[in-house]
């Protein structure tokens, strides 16, 4: 349904999401492509400057990053993605408030975002275990051909542009940049030092 010809943060969220090509792994570029409510309420991410939806540099891989983290933690707590922040109505830290109020846990918005990282970073392990790498993460070589007509007519994802955001991915993600193998110093940030032994040789190169 959504072409990343004419925003680009879909490409890496169906090159990167880890059961394969996903419209919802991220919320779309659109919409923090101009100052607005929805950029106001990204305000507690610290996404505060709009950022073109044909943009593939680092303000766009930040973004992605971040919110894929979001969308993740929705996955975890089971809330819907037409419900929350910051693209629609439920503000982020309204939604630390309702953790709260659901459960006991004394938390922050900095440490539920840790839950969605950790929930990425352990499907990644799973794949990284199983055989998938770099290579898996991309996408069909149509994408990287110009669009033939319409308001973006030969507009195209640039393939250097493209294998250099997804390296900046992973180093955002505190994965090896070579073939997106989390490391040693990021599970053990997450608490998941206890599935290092399913990637150590992966990451060794063996």
């Amino acid at each position: 349904m959504h072409d990343p010809r004419g925003k680009t943060g879909q490409g890496l969220s169906f090159a990167v999401s880890p059961t394969g090509a996903d419209h919802v792994e991220a919320p779309h570029d659109t919409a923090f492509a101009a100052a607005g409510p929805i950029l106001q309420r990204a305000a507690p991410m610290g996404l505060l400057e709009p950022v073109s939806a044909l943009d593939l540099g680092p303000s766009k891989v930040r973004n992605f990053t971040y919110l894929q983290l979001t969308w993740s933690l929705f996955n975890s707590l089971g809330v819907c993605n037409f419900v929350a922040g910051p693209v629609w109505a439920l503000p982020l830290n309204r939604l630390v408030e309702l953790v709260h109020a659901v459960t006991g846990w004394e938390t922050s918005l900095w440490e539920l975002l840790k839950v969605g990282e950790r929930t990425i970073t352990m499907a990644r392990v799973f794949n990284v275990r199983e055989g998938f790498g770099r290579k898996d993460d991309t996408l069909p070589d149509r994408f990287f051909e110009p669009l033939e007509n319409g308001p973006l007519q030969g507009k195209a994802i640039d393939r250097k542009e493209f294998e250099e955001a997804l390296t900046m991915y992973y180093e955002a993600m505190g994965w090896d940049p070579k073939e997106g193998v989390p490391t040693r110093g990021k599970l053990a940030e997450l608490n998941l030092s206890w599935l290092d032994e399913s990637v150590k040789d992966k990451r060794e190169g063996k």
